[in-house]
């Protein structure tokens, strides 16, 4: 092959899909296996090139694959007849095999893809088999949002690890590689924490607040149109989401959910956004010293908890601040400092970072905030809110180390809620 092959296209869409969860049951193969498929027959490959990474829950080891114009060699992975394997004949009888070069690898032993080793190694992968002008990459499984993304075990271990935030975008880093938008279809992986961790790795994230489906194929063919030579960052980003907010508008693609918000949030903003919240979280510090005020921040704060993973109405968490209600509840706390850093920090996000928000509903309203729950009740339906002490405790120590906590100091608040009338 000669290196003129190697041509940038102008874009690739870049796919790590982990089906693996500590659930004996799991929708997430079934959908990994359509999703997968769906997404090779949408694209055009004379414009797009995919790389895709899954890791299967029934099926032993993690394949690999790449549809584009120039396969170099890759070591590590064992190159498979894809006609011999189930799923990969499905993708290929939607694939022009004359002109579009197809190979599928597969690592026999099964690799811990909640790793950020195993994710940089994929996106190195990706950038050296899919060049291209732009990058869209998409993931899809099981998060945590402010607290980590993925669960996947290392081999013969029980225990399944999470991606911490700080680890995930390391990964970035590492592999040289910086996207236009990244795709997220996992739980809550629309908040703050997220949007500052990722704010040197891509300039657009498309995210949700609450659940997202792990059942139904996401609108590909939609995506594929979207990305057009010369296309902005922006433009990719307002055309998938707006597809997506479609696609979700039907009752039939939202797994029985009254509503799934999406945001698309401009990254590059995050910088702006942190230095404004650390204005609020330090007009709330002082708010705690006067027991009167604090009782009415929280009151705001503990008014602004949208959701709950038990409600089809609002399938959310209660540890997650809706952050433009969380700012008009403690705007109506007239006179007080902190009223008027809520007003700075809320018609920034809604005008800046939220750059298109969707949801069927009027209770998430574009993006999210930890805030550790207080009432037992709220504990109980958290998601992301460790009953266990010790589990608890390392949830706080990472969440100390997020790259917003050390810029605002929100954790002050966050780990230490305002307390609230019995």
């Amino acid at each position: 092959m000669t290196e003129s092959r190697r041509a940038n296209k102008p874009w690739a869409v870049l796919a790590y899909t982990i089906a693996e969860d500590a659930a004996t049951t799991s929708p997430l193969d079934t959908s990994a296996r359509n999703e997968l498929r769906e997404m090779c027959d949408a694209a055009d490959f004379s414009l797009v090139s995919v790389a895709a990474q899954v890791d299967f829950k029934r099926r032993r080891g993690v394949y690999r694959s790449a549809l584009t114009e120039y396969v170099p060699p890759e070591r590590g992975f064992r190159p498979i007849d894809p006609a011999q394997h189930e799923l990969w004949q499905k993708i290929l009888g939607g694939v022009d095999t004359a002109s579009t070069d197809v190979r599928v690898l597969r690592e026999a032993s099964d690799l811990n893809a909640a790793s950020a080793d195993v994710l940089e190694a994929f996106l190195q992968f990706g950038r050296a088999e899919c060049p291209a002008d732009r990058y869209v990459v998409s993931f899809f499984g099981h998060a945590a949002g402010p607290l980590g993304i993925f669960s996947d075990a290392e081999p013969g271990q029980k225990t399944h690890d999470v991606l911490r935030l700080p680890a995930f975008v390391n990964a970035f880093r590492g592999a040289d590689h910086r996207a236009d938008v990244i795709v997220f279809r996992d739980c809550f992986m629309n908040c703050l924490e997220a949007a500052y961790q990722l704010r040197r790795s891509a300039d657009f994230m498309i995210a949700t607040q609450a659940l997202a489906p792990a059942t139904g194929t996401w609108p590909w063919t939609a995506f594929m149109a979207a990305l057009t030579p010369g296309a902005s960052a922006y433009d990719v980003g307002l055309g998938l989401a707006g597809a997506l907010g479609t696609y979700l508008d039907d009752p039939a693609h939202r797994s029985n959910f009254d509503a799934v918000p999406y945001s698309l949030v401009d990254l590059g903003a995050a910088e702006t956004m942190a230095t404004h919240l650390g204005v609020l979280t330090d007009a709330l510090m002082a708010a705690r010293l006067d027991p009167a005020r604090a009782r009415r921040c929280a009151s705001a704060l503990e008014a602004s908890r949208v959701g709950s993973p038990d409600s089809a109405r609002v399938p959310g968490d209660p540890a997650l601040l809706d952050v433009p209600t969380l700012c008009a509840k403690l705007a109506t706390l007239k006179g007080d400092p902190v009223a008027a850093a809520a007003v700075t920090l809320g018609r920034f996000v809604r005008s800046k970072l939220v750059r298109w928000h969707h949801s069927q509903t009027r209770d998430h309203l574009g993006t999210s905030l930890y805030y550790k729950p207080v009432r037992p009740d709220d504990q109980r339906r958290s998601y992301l809110s460790a009953d266990d002490e010790t589990v608890a405790n390392g949830d706080a120590a990472h969440y100390r180390a997020l790259a917003l906590s050390k810029a605002t100091g929100w954790h002050r608040i966050a780990l230490d809620p305002l307390p609230v009338d019995s």
